[in-house]
């Protein structure tokens, strides 16, 4: 990464679509949303990184006529590395990314819900993931990425596509 080519600063936004994995499979059906990313190069490898977004999952396997949701806000704060598994002045940087923070979380339900019940509130969120970066344009970049998400142990396999504008 050519860290005297570009800003040490970029904002963004993206996509996220998260596959509820294990026993949090069992209840819960596939993940969207959205999240905003901020980024900060330490060194030609490494950025630290501050991200928060929105994410709700639908019920599945409930009581007839019981609907429910699970949603919430993850805020994480993280740092990505850079390794040279491709020539560093190539225009496409893999990296690993490693965060940790909260997903303040609810659940929303309908319907006959006696004796359903389920908890709510925040749970501690960490999220390794592998992704790529494309330069589009001077000042931007495509961000794409795979994730594993887990909320406290609920778990999901995500997918993250996004777009970075460095700051000047």
């Amino acid at each position: 990464m050519n860290v005297s080519a570009q800003t040490k600063m970029s904002v963004g936004a993206g996509l996220d679509v998260m596959a509820p994995i294990g026993t949090f499979s069992d209840h819960w059906n596939t993940g969207f949303g959205g999240s905003a990313e901020f980024d900060y190069v330490l060194t030609e490898h490494s950025a630290v990184t501050g991200k928060i977004g929105y994410l709700s999952f639908g019920g599945k396997n409930l009581p007839s006529g019981v609907t429910a949701s699970y949603s919430g806000v993850p805020i994480l704060a993280g740092i990505k590395y850079y390794p040279r598994l491709i020539p560093q002045d190539g225009p496409v940087h893999v990296y690993g990314h490693l965060e940790l923070g909260l997903m303040a979380g609810s659940v929303s339900v309908s319907g006959n819900t006696l004796p359903y019940s389920v908890p709510n509130g925040a749970g501690i969120t960490l999220s390794p993931s592998v992704g790529i970066e494309i330069p589009t344009a001077p000042t931007g970049k495509a961000d794409l990425s795979i994730r594993f998400f887990s909320i406290s142990g609920r778990r999901n396999i995500g997918l993250r596509a996004g777009y970075m504008f460095a700051i000047k």
